[in-house]
């Protein structure tokens, strides 16, 4: 409940200053830019973002408006790991962290690997300037749009008739159907996982997604992007993503912490 709330608390507060700034920005003119200021016209950087719930790999575009104000597009493609998920060993004999030989590890209780794709747009304000020959371009942004969470079938192998006359050739792939006993949920029984090849019957789920961060730029070059991002965002569903068996909600926070590479373009 604790982070909850705290998740809350921190969403509530960027999204008040992203209000606050963004007035104040409109009421400034370019007078007070620096001697030596340069306008950028347009930006891409792409970069991957370590979430407390997952990675991503995504790209960002800006359009400058302003000196210090940029309309801001953005793509991502995530994989989410669900709080509750842990990776576990197969009791019949492992093969290390990524299979090898033996059964593969697996997920007790997950049902479906969510993957999602997000378009949004939103806005980056220039708060600090860099130096003329070193120093750091602080920006801060917000952005939201929609979300297309795409749900995977979790397989797992597993043994469909008594311990006690099972062998290999014995095993089936199975995933979990509500209301039918296939052994998914039968500890004794599962071997491990399948494997990323089976169960592609894919179902997708249309969500909304919100974030606001701050960009860190060192890059030498004042036309190259080099930045170092964190934040906050969060997804909402209409319905509870059915990822785990049990323990599962329609709205999902996370931090984030990312790496971006790109160009700026002059006026």
């Amino acid at each position: 409940m604790i982070v909850k709330n705290l998740f809350r608390i921190l969403f509530l507060f960027f999204c008040v200053i992203s209000f606050t700034h963004s007035k104040a920005q409109s009421r400034r003119t370019d007078s007070n830019l620096n001697r030596d200021s340069v306008l950028y016209k347009s930006s891409w950087a792409a970069g991957a973002r370590l979430r407390s719930n997952g990675f991503s790999l995504g790209a960002e575009f800006t359009k400058s408006k302003r000196f210090k104000r940029s309309l801001l597009f953005q793509v991502q493609f995530s994989y989410f790991i669900h709080p509750k998920q842990t990776r576990q060993q197969s009791q019949y004999g492992g093969g290390g962290f990524f299979g090898g030989d033996g059964f593969k590890p697996f997920v007790y209780g997950k049902q479906n690997t969510l993957f999602t794709f997000y378009g949004g747009v939103g806005q980056k304000f220039l708060l600090a300037e860099k130096g003329k020959r070193h120093g750091v371009q602080l920006f801060f942004k917000y952005a939201g749009g929609l979300t297309l969470g795409i749900l995977k079938p979790y397989s797992l192998r597993v043994i469909p008739k008594p311990l006690t006359t099972a062998t290999e050739d014995d095993l089936v792939d199975v995933t979990y159907v509500e209301g039918v006993d296939n052994s998914f949920l039968d500890y004794d029984r599962i071997v491990g996982a399948s494997g990323f090849g089976k169960g592609w019957k894919l179902k997708v789920l249309p969500g909304l997604h919100l974030e606001v961060g701050m960009e860190f730029d060192f890059g030498k070059n004042e036309s190259f992007v080099k930045t170092l991002e964190v934040g906050v965002a969060s997804d909402f569903y209409y319905k509870k993503v059915p990822v785990m068996v049990q323990s599962n909600k329609f709205l999902y926070p996370s931090v984030y912490v990312g790496f971006l590479m790109g160009k700026r373009k002059e006026k």
